[in-house]
C-alpha cells in the first residue's frame, strides 16, 4: 500500500444539536465535484476501535449517528478511487461535525490521509453554545474543583452567588449560573443526556468530579427541540473506558498557613482543604476468562474532600450590666416601666435600671446561650468552624452487544456531610447531610443504515437532613426555663429551644434560623425514547420524554415558639423616638409579639410530565441548513401529598378551598388540621365541592414550543 499524505481545509464544522451523542455527516465527491453514491464510509472511535459502516446515498451524502464524544477517524472507499482516510476528528458533546471528502482516481490499495484544520464556522445548526473540553476542565485552575466555574468562559454566562437555602451539602449551591440572562434556578443540568437538575430551587444533585468528565457544553439558546426548559443548559458527559488502561491519582491541598489574619478577627481563621482521589479505566479484562478489547469498557472515578474553614462574625450582644437590668451606661436609650402605663404616660425606671425582682426568670435561663462581649466595641467576635466532608463516585460501563447495538450504564453518587458551628458557642453545632445518586442506562440500536433507535433511563434520588440545636431536648429545656403553653404542638423528639429576635441585637434560635430540623426526599424517574431517520437531505428525529417526580419536604419552622423583642414595651408612648430598648424588653420578659407554627410534617407532591418533540435538520443546499423543530410539553401541577394543597378565594362563601377528590378532608395530614377545621369549618370546602382539580390550579395543555434556526 502506498500512503499519500497531504493536508487541506475541510468544511468540518461543529454544531450543538443533540443531548449527548453527536454525529458525523458529510458528502463524498469525485475529482469533478460530482457526488459519489454507494461509497463505503467507516467511522471509527480512535480510543475504543468501535466502528460504524454505511454507504452514501444517491446524493453522495452520509450521516453517522449517534456517536459519543471523542476522537474519530473517517475512512471512505469506492471502486475506481483511492481510499481516503480522515484522522483526528474531534467530536464534542452533542455536536454535529461535517466532514466532506473528495476521492482521487486510482486503486483502493492506495490510501490518502487527510489532515483537517480547526473548523471556522457552524454550518449545521443555529444554536449558540460553548464547549469546554477535557483539557480545559483538568488544566485550568478551579477554586474548589467545580466544573460549573468554567461556565465563565462562555459568552453570555455569569456565575453569581447561589440563592435560596444554600449549604455545601445542598444542590442549590450551584444555582447561581445565569445563562443568557435567565436566572440560575432555571438552568438545566444534563449528565450523559439525563436530567440531574434540582427542580425546587435550582442546581444539581450530582456534582461530578472534574476528573470523571470528558467535556461539557453550555447551551445558551436557539437549541434543538430535543432540549427541554427555557433557560440555559449544562450538558456534560462522563469519560468512557478505552482499549488502553489509563489511571490517575491526585491530591490538592489548601490551608491558612500563608494567609493574613482578617482585620476583624482576633486570631487567624482556620482553612484546611484536602481534595484527593483517582481514576482508572480501560477494557474489561479477566485473564484467561474474558478480553473486552474492542467490546466492553469500564471507567471508575473517586474524589474525596475534607474541609475545615471559618468566617469572622460580629454579633451585637448585651453587656454584663444589661444582663443585670442596668441600662444606665452612656449611649443607651431611656427605658420606661410598662406596668406604669396610663394612657400615653409611662414612668421611666429609676436610674434607667430594672429592679432585680422584675427580671424575668425565663430570660435569666436563656441568657446562658448569649455570649459576653469580647471586643473593645462591645461586640462578640467569633469564627465558627464549618466542617465539610464529601465523596464523589462515578462508575461507567460501555458494551458493544453487536455491530448495531450498544449498551451504556452509569452509577454516580455524591455523599456529603457538614457540621456548622453557631456564632454563639453555647448553642453548639448542627449536623447536615445531603447524599444523592443517579443510575442511568441507554440502549442504542441501528435499525438498518438510515434509522437509529435510542432508549434511555435514569433514576435520580437525593435527600437532605439537618439537625436542630439541642434536638429532642426542647421540651425539657422549656420546662426548666419555666415556659409553658408550647407543649400542645411541640413534637418532643425534634423539639428545641424557641427562636428569639431583638431589634438592634443579634438573635438566636434552636432551629439555626432556617427551620431545622428539615428533611427532604426527592426522587425522579426519566424515560427517553428517540428515533432518528436519515432521509435524503433531512435528518429527522422524534422523541418522547416521560419524567416522574416525587418530592417530599418537612420544615420545623417555628414550632418551638418565636418571640420578637422590639423595644416597644419600654418605650415612652408619648414620645417613642429615642426611647426603649429591645434588650430591656427581653430582661423584663415582655415580647412585642409571639407565635408558633405547626411541627415538622411531610408535604410535597407527585406528578408525571409528558414531553414530545420532532426535529428536522434540513440541508437545503451546501450553503444553507434549516433547523426546524416543535416541542410539546404536558407538565402538570404536582398532586399534593395527602391532599395538602389549598387556596383562598374571597369571592365565594367558603373561601378556604382544600385539595380533595371527595367532600371529605384528610384531617390527619397535619397535627393542627383538626383544630383549624373546628374553628373555620363553615368557611372551608374541598376542591371537589368547588369544581376545581385536586391540584387546585388547572393544568396548561397548550405548551407548544416551536424551534427555528438556520446556519
Amino acid at each position: 500500500m502506498l500512503p499519500v499524505v497531504f493536508g487541506f481545509f475541510l468544511a468540518s464544522v461543529a454544531a450543538v444539536a443533540q443531548l449527548q451523542s453527536g454525529r458525523i455527516l458529510g458528502t463524498v465527491h469525485d475529482p469533478q465535484s460530482a457526488t459519489v453514491s454507494g461509497a463505503t464510509v467507516t467511522v471509527t472511535n480512535a480510543a475504543t476501535s468501535l466502528s460504524k459502516t454505511l454507504s452514501t446515498d444517491s446524493d453522495g451524502s452520509y450521516v453517522v449517528t449517534p456517536l459519543d464524544p471523542g476522537t474519530y477517524n473517517v475512512r471512505v472507499t469506492a471502486p475506481g478511487f483511492q481510499t481516503v482516510v480522515q484522522n483526528g476528528i474531534e467530536l464534542t458533546v452533542g455536536q454535529s461535525v461535517r466532514v466532506d471528502l473528495s476521492l482521487v482516481l486510482g486503486s483502493t490499495a492506495t490510501e490518502v490521509q487527510v489532515i483537517a484544520e480547526a473548523p471556522l464556522l457552524n454550518t449545521e445548526a443555529g444554536g449558540l453554545g460553548q464547549v469546554i473540553d477535557n483539557k480545559q476542565i483538568v488544566d485550568m485552575p478551579l477554586n474548589g474543583r467545580s466544573f460549573t466555574e468554567l461556565a465563565r468562559l462562555a459568552p453570555g454566562a455569569a456565575l453569581l452567588p447561589a440563592t435560596g437555602n444554600v449549604q455545601n451539602v445542598r444542590p442549590e449551591l450551584v444555582n447561581g449560573n445565569v445563562i443568557s440572562g435567565v436566572r440560575g434556578s432555571q438552568t438545566m443540568f444534563l449528565l450523559d443526556a439525563v436530567d440531574v437538575s434540582e427542580e425546587h430551587q435550582g442546581g444539581t444533585w450530582i456534582q461530578t468530579s472534574i476528573d470523571a468528565l470528558q467535556e461539557f457544553s453550555v447551551q445558551q439558546n436557539a437549541y434543538s427541540s430535543e432540549f427541554a426548559g427555557a433557560g440555559g443548559t449544562f450538558n456534560s458527559t462522563t469519560k468512557p473506558g478505552t482499549n488502553d488502561f489509563h489511571g490517575s491519582l491526585f491530591e490538592f491541598l489548601r490551608n491558612e498557613k500563608l494567609d493574613a489574619r482578617n482585620f476583624f478577627a482576633q486570631t487567624r481563621e482556620v482553612l484546611k482543604r484536602n481534595q484527593f482521589g483517582g481514576t482508572i479505566g480501560g477494557p474489561v479484562w479477566i485473564p484467561k476468562v474474558y478480553n473486552g478489547r474492542n467490546k466492553t469498557f469500564f471507567f471508575v472515578s473517586y474524589e474525596g474532600q475534607t474541609q475545615r474553614d471559618s468566617n469572622v462574625t460580629a454579633s451585637i450582644v448585651p453587656s454584663v450590666a444589661q444582663r443585670n437590668g442596668d441600662f444606665s451606661a452612656r449611649g443607651l436609650s431611656p427605658i420606661y416601666d410598662p406596668l406604669t402605663t396610663r394612657g400615653t404616660a409611662r414612668t421611666q425606671f429609676v436610674g434607667n435600671i430594672i429592679p432585680q425582682n422584675r427580671l424575668s426568670p425565663q430570660t435569666l435561663f436563656f441568657n446562658r446561650y448569649i455570649p459576653l462581649p469580647n471586643s473593645g466595641s462591645g461586640t462578640f467576635i467569633s469564627s465558627p468552624l464549618l466542617a465539610y466532608n464529601s465523596s464523589k463516585w462515578t462508575l461507567r460501563g460501555d458494551r458493544e452487544i453487536s455491530s448495531n447495538t450498544k449498551l451504556f450504564v452509569r452509577y454516580s453518587r455524591s455523599g456529603n456531610s457538614e457540621d456548622d458551628q453557631d456564632p454563639f458557642p453555647a448553642l453548639g453545632s448542627s449536623h447536615l447531610q445531603g447524599p444523592a445518586a443517579d443510575i442511568a442506562a441507554a440502549l442504542t440500536s441501528n435499525l438498518g443504515s438510515r434509522v437509529v433507535h435510542e432508549f434511555r433511563f435514569s433514576h435520580l434520588f437525593g435527600n437532605y437532613r439537618s439537625v436542630a440545636y439541642f434536638q429532642g431536648q426542647g421540651a425539657q429545656l422549656d420546662q426548666q426555663a419555666g415556659i409553658t403553653g408550647l407543649q400542645g404542638l411541640q413534637q418532643a423528639d425534634i423539639s428545641s429551644i424557641p427562636a428569639f429576635t431583638f431589634s438592634g441585637y443579634t438573635g438566636f434560635s434552636g432551629n439555626a434560623g432556617d427551620g431545622r430540623p428539615k428533611w427532604q426526599d426527592r426522587s425522579a424517574y426519566e424515560f427517553d425514547d428517540n428515533l432518528t431517520w436519515i432521509k435524503g437531505k433531512h435528518i429527522l428525529k422524534f422523541g418522547t420524554r416521560i419524567y416522574h417526580r416525587n418530592i417530599l419536604f418537612t420544615d420545623s419552622r417555628t414550632h418551638n415558639g418565636l418571640f420578637n423583642y422590639t423595644g416597644v414595651m419600654t418605650q415612652n408612648p408619648a414620645s417613642a423616638t429615642g426611647t426603649g430598648d429591645s434588650m430591656a424588653d427581653w430582661m423584663l420578659g415582655y415580647p412585642a409579639s409571639a407565635g408558633r407554627s405547626n411541627p415538622a410534617t411531610w408535604w410535597g407532591g407527585i406528578g408525571t410530565y409528558w414531553h414530545f418533540f420532532a426535529q428536522d435538520d434540513f440541508k437545503v443546499s451546501d450553503r444553507l441548513t434549516l433547523n426546524l423543530g416543535l416541542r410539546y410539553e404536558y407538565t402538570p401541577w404536582l398532586t399534593p401529598y395527602r391532599n395538602q394543597g389549598a387556596t383562598f378565594d374571597p369571592s365565594v362563601a367558603k373561601p378556604i378551598i382544600v385539595s380533595s377528590d371527595t367532600d371529605a378532608i384528610d384531617l390527619a395530614a397535619q397535627p393542627a388540621a383538626a383544630v383549624g377545621y373546628a374553628l373555620y369549618a363553615n368557611l372551608i370546602q374541598t376542591t371537589h365541592q368547588a369544581g376545581l382539580p385536586i391540584t387546585v390550579t388547572a393544568n396548561d395543555t397548550k405548551q407548544f414550543a416551536p424551534r427555528i434556526g438556520f446556519a
